[in-house]
């Protein structure tokens, strides 16, 4: 990763939609696109969806950690809350869709959560780049060229619905089919996931996700390692390591206040905890990704 300015940061920048529009929605055809386009933006984080079909080019996409190269015609989509930026891209061309989660029907935004872990690129058919492209042509003809809506907020979101199932079906085509048997701890382990994410700060112990989810803890361990490989504990460990690590590099703030900010009284039991999980301390991880 690359050297970050040297001005005082204390948060991630967090972009919000509703700032840049009151639909829920903003959809582009990008052309020619390369790094120096994106430079500006630098890392940061959505309070939305981002969903990207590159149709040509090249780039580099970097999301929590992760590059994630992006060739010829593909797919790839960033979930809320994920810190990323682009440090590569040449002469790419495609869409760029930003939508509001509350537009996001349960069922996708189901698909691309659990495919977070292991988020990837996807190859489009030729078949599904042209039924894409339609779509997202159909939607920019909806906003005149200052963005302003030409049709009915109803008929927009209809549309913008439908382009995100075709994209989230996209993923799902690409997973075996799930034994029916096996729907209630998929629902259990995706319910767990959801609130793993937004109580992270507040909620440490696994027997509150149990308590919460008026669920055994043995069950609930049992579940989530059938369904992930992991047990209950890890995932909780996961997300607060995660935010940590993203604390730690686009922000100058200290081992100790990250620890407070993320619900640790005991900065030393933090530090404990992210050279466990991490495999090398905190204020190792921050020079080694600054370097």
């Amino acid at each position: 990763m690359g050297k970050l300015s040297k001005h005082k940061r204390t948060s991630i920048p967090v972009h919000k939609l509703q700032e840049r529009t009151s639909l829920g929605i903003l959809i582009r055809n990008f052309v020619n696109f390369n790094r120096h386009d994106m430079r500006k933006l630098g890392a940061h984080r959505d309070d939305h969806y981002i969903l990207i079909l590159q149709e040509y080019g090249h780039s580099h996409v970097n999301i929590d950690f992760k590059t994630i190269v992006v060739d010829g015609c593909a797919a790839f989509f960033i979930l809320p809350g994920q810190v990323h930026y682009v440090p590569e891209s040449e002469e790419t061309t495609g869409w760029f869709m930003a939508i509001d989660s509350s537009l996001v029907d349960k069922s996708y935004q189901q698909v691309f959560e659990e495919l977070a872990l292991h988020q990837q690129t996807m190859l489009v058919s030729t078949e599904k780049v042209a039924q894409l492209e339609k779509c997202a042509a159909l939607l920019c003809g909806m906003f005149d060229g200052d963005g302003q809506a030409l049709m009915p907020g109803t008929v927009i979101h209809s549309l913008a619905s439908a382009y995100v199932g075709i994209f989230a079906a996209l993923y799902k085509s690409s997973s075996p089919e799930k034994d029916k048997q096996q729907l209630r701890p998929e629902m259990i382990t995706s319910e767990f996931r959801k609130l793993v994410s937004s109580q992270f700060k507040t909620l440490k112990n696994p027997s509150q996700y149990a308590d919460i989810l008026s669920l055994s803890l043995s069950y609930l361990n049992e579940v989530v390692k059938a369904v992930t490989g992991f047990p209950v504990s890890y995932w909780i460990h996961h997300e607060i390591i995660l935010e940590a690590k993203r604390m730690l590099y686009y922000s100058d703030l200290s081992v100790k206040q990250i620890a407070f900010s993320l619900g640790y009284d005991d900065h030393a039991y933090f530090s404990r905890l992210f050279s466990k999980v991490a495999g090398v301390p905190a204020v190792q991880f921050r020079k080694d990704y600054r370097e």
